[in-house]
């Protein structure tokens, strides 16, 4: 191994290797915080299957109706439902 490469394994990779492990961390929590805003109001079952519905919705163009349907499944005020949908 040459001499170079020393520092850039003692330094770089495990910073690099850091960076990655923070932003998986990071998605990891916007999901459960996501989540958290719907348990709220339901409970963990129905949230999953509530989000993956909404989602589908969403992929498909259909936001307003993800926000309908947020709104009638469990009772969420449109500001409130728009705002959950869209973080989607």
């Amino acid at each position: 191994m040459s001499e170079t490469m020393i520092p850039y394994l003692l330094f770089v990779l495990p910073g690099v290797l850091f960076g990655v492990a923070f932003l998986l961390w990071l998605t990891r929590l916007s999901k459960i915080l996501r989540q958290r805003r719907v348990l709220k109001y339901v409970d963990p079952m129905r949230a999953m299957d509530l989000t993956g519905r909404v989602r589908q919705l969403k992929v498909r163009g259909r936001e307003e109706e993800a926000v309908i349907l947020v709104q009638d499944e469990i009772g969420m005020d449109e500001r409130t439902a728009r705002s959950w949908v869209r973080c989607l």
